[in-house]
């Protein structure tokens, strides 16, 4: 009876020390609850699994130091402590991991949720398949929080430009497996270029502001982190075809090996998107591949990606005037020079049939990423781009001077030439290297590395077509030839810092070197290089209130070039373009002194997040102080696109919010916006103008407080997913607000309504 009695007391002690923890696992992402992750306590035998609605039960002995360990493939692993879980609801959100192959690469720039101490938005495979069809990134991402895109075709196929904040993408750092896409000399992104490529896109990152980018141009308006994945752990054949308005189509074959012998993995991906186009002889012919090799040897793994497209198209650079616009058969009209009294056309030169554009832009990537061991990993990118290509444009209204058919060159010319058709050609040739080294320490992790990126290329122009043609000139007779170049070296370090289970602290920092050239130019010979050194820092603190809530701040100085553009218009030089640089006494150019700046801005970012479950809301404000903003100057080149130059100072601030509701598995609910001001804070036009008694005068006319050129004051979106089994349906709607095509708001031409010349001024403003 004794030895029952002391068994008895045994038990019963030994039961009233088990304890039970519950708890429920999310995706941080997606916010859906997550199946099968490993839950155990860390160095004890105590461990359970997650059901299909993420919950899951511990039973056994704890203690206050304990740790929870969560696990599972395709997820990073976390290690959370017992008092930590405890005062979060006992709620965990497991972060998605990126392809073994791309991780180091692209960490530094992957915002991670409730962690990085920034304004972002992502866009999954999932969510990237459902919405897509033809349309290029610019629109699927049009819908994000500050984030506006136009169409030159109308129809999202061809040429397509966004902006972040209304600052353009030529002030956007876009970056595609962690290696840099804007031009080096441009510093646009032709998304044309690689067609099709959201078909093999596993996850799009924007960030906005001064968005994290060790590589590449460092981000003024936000980055576009793009990460491309083939990967398929079992064999896929897949043939689609699609068909829409304008007789647009696409044809696609797709073939994935999935994973060979335990390593290898190997696809393929080719298409067609045809289109006739919205407007008028916008027509598109895109053709487009994607290879891709993986190689996994344990902890050394290699892939190979060649990307791009056969690109052919019907030119539609010009734009329309507001009435025809709010026409819906005039707002088709594709003319190549048009005169309006804004009411109809006085004038219109038709589209010629010949304007149009071939190129091709392959790129080449090796990627390598060695573990040396758990802490440390080596990570290469290999990449080199190849860019040919013309494009064919109407040049009627060139004379002999502009073709430079005169006795200087030894021409004997009577007549202008008629009807004439320029013939524009480009060859690039860009290759680099990008190596990184990661640490994995006790409190984060440190990431060390550098770019080497070299851009070659050759431009000329001459006459595809003309009338009156003089004798003697030879087919192969260029008007204009130069050669361009960057060399962009960068050394980058970013350090993202535990301090404790609450606080992270990201610090990061870029040196960057950067040499524009232009050499051989042919007739004028202004041949220079003009170099830069920038140093880009960046702080960030995110306080984790709990796993459901965060709030952040964060302050970068970026300082980015201008274009080669900016300093010398190379292939206008026949029309009177010269170099933007100081002169010396004899008349000469100092290439050292360029008259145009690099901007300098200085970012200041406050933001909270809350993530719970189905529900997950965002709010962040910014303020963005510039000198030397490069601006819209409110005019047009030849071929569209904004006249820039610096506004001595402006100033952007605004509020953005994102929220997301899921009312259950099969609708989700979101909604964002934005409200800014981007103003002029120092700055004047200079007028030379004519009175109504014809005195002529010059003014230096104040823009101070005006709005800043193309930059909305709010956007609106809201979208409604549905999903019922195989079916998924979504409707979207978006708001642009008014914003002016220049720098002079409403104000200046009220100060000049005497001058004679300047009473013919049509409205400015863009309508919402």
């Amino acid at each position: 009876m004794k030895h029952s009695f002391i068994l008895f007391l045994f038990l019963f002690i030994n039961l009233e020390a088990q304890q039970t923890i519950s708890g429920i696992v999310y995706n941080s992402e997606t916010n859906s609850p997550v199946s099968f992750v490993t839950v155990s306590i860390h160095t004890k035998n105590i461990a359970a699994s997650t059901d299909e609605n993420g919950s899951f039960v511990l039973k056994g002995e704890f203690q206050d130091s304990d740790n929870i360990k969560f696990s599972l493939v395709g997820f990073e692993t976390q290690l959370i402590s017992l008092n930590n879980f405890l005062k979060s609801g006992n709620k965990v959100f497991l972060i998605p991991k990126l392809m073994s192959t791309q991780t180091i690469l692209v960490k530094g720039n992957i915002g991670q949720t409730g962690i990085t101490p920034m304004s972002f938005s992502k866009l999954k495979r999932e969510e990237i398949i459902k919405s897509y069809t033809n349309q290029d990134f610019p629109e699927l991402l049009s819908y994000l929080p500050s984030v506006t895109s136009y169409s030159e075709n109308g129809n999202g196929l061809g040429y397509n430009y966004l902006s972040i904040r209304g600052f353009d993408q030529r002030r956007i750092s876009v970056s595609i497996n962690g290696i840099p896409q804007n031009d080096p000399e441009d510093h646009n992104v032709y998304w044309l270029d690689f067609p099709d490529l959201l078909e093999n896109t596993d996850l799009i990152q924007v960030q906005r502001g001064a968005g994290s980018g060790l590589a590449g141009y460092p981000a003024i308006g936000g980055s576009i982190n793009i990460l491309t994945s083939s990967f398929s752990d079992k064999p896929r054949f897949e043939l689609s075809a699609s068909a829409g308005e304008y007789n647009s189509r696409k044809y696609s074959i797709l073939a994935s090996s999935g994973l060979v012998n335990g390593k290898y993995s190997f696809s393929a991906k080719l298409s067609q998107t045809l289109s006739t186009g919205y407007r008028d002889l916008s027509w598109v012919d895109l053709k487009s591949y994607h290879l891709s090799a993986v190689r996994y040897d344990g902890n050394f793994s290699s892939q190979i990606n060649i990307y791009g497209g056969l690109i052919a198209d019907g030119l539609a650079y010009t734009g329309l005037p507001k009435f025809a616009i709010k026409d819906r058969n005039l707002r088709k009209a594709n003319y190549s020079y048009w005169e309006s009294d804004d009411k109809e056309y006085t004038y219109a030169l038709e589209r010629r049939p010949e304007e149009i554009e071939n190129f091709s832009q392959p790129h080449f990537e090796l990627l390598n990423e060695y573990k040396l061991n758990e802490s440390v990993s080596l990570n290469s990118a290999l990449f080199v781009v190849l860019g040919n290509g013309f494009f064919d444009y109407d040049a009627s209204w060139a004379d002999t001077s502009y073709f430079r058919l005169t006795k200087q060159n030894g021409f004997n010319v009577t007549t202008n030439p008629g009807n004439a058709l320029i013939h524009a050609m480009v060859d690039n040739t860009q290759w680099g290297w990008i190596p990184r080294i990661s640490i994995a320490h006790k409190d984060g992790e440190l990431i060390i590395g550098g770019e080497f990126r070299f851009h070659n290329s050759i431009h000329w122009g001459s006459i595809a077509f003309a009338d009156n043609l003089p004798s003697g000139i030879q087919k192969d007779y260029r008007y204009y030839q130069y050669e361009g170049g960057n060399s962009i070296i960068n050394f980058y370090a970013n350090e993202n810092y535990k301090v404790n289970e609450q606080v992270n602290l990201l610090i990061e920092a870029q040196l960057a070197y950067h040499k524009y050239r232009i050499l051989n130019e042919k007739f004028v010979s202004n041949n220079f290089s003009i170099s830069n050194l920038f140093f880009n820092p960046r702080i960030g603190i995110n306080y984790k209130v709990n796993p459901e809530f965060s709030t952040y701040l964060n302050f970068a100085r970026v300082s980015r070039e201008p274009r080669l553009k900016n300093y010398y218009d190379a292939a206008e030089s026949s029309g009177g373009a010269v170099p933007q640089f100081e002169t010396n006494s004899n008349g000469a150019y100092d290439f050292s002194n360029p008259l145009v700046k690099p901007e300098v801005m200085n970012n200041f970012e406050l933001g909270t997040l809350y993530n719970s479950g189905n529900f997950s809301g965002s709010l962040n404000c910014y303020y963005m102080s510039f000198s030397n903003e490069i601006v819209k100057q409110g005019q047009l080149d030849r071929f569209g696109q904004p006249v820039t130059g610096n506004m001595e100072r402006t100033t952007h601030y605004g509020i953005e919010t994102n929220i997301n509701y899921r009312f259950n598995s099969n609708v989700e609910f979101i909604v964002n916006g934005s409200l800014s001001r981007n103003l002029i804070s120092s700055g004047a036009v200079y007028v030379i103008a004519t009175d109504v008694s014809g005195n002529t005068s010059a003014k230096d006319i104040s823009l101070v407080d005006n709005s800043i050129a193309g930059f909305p004051s709010a956007t609106f979106n809201a979208v409604l997913k549905l999903n019922y089994e195989n079916l998924f349906a979504q409707l979207s709607s978006k708001f642009v607000g008014k914003y002016y095509s220049d720098n002079y708001g409403e104000s200046l031409f009220t100060l000049l309504k005497n001058y004679t010349n300047l009473t013919n001024y049509s409205d400015n403003k863009v309508d919402p």
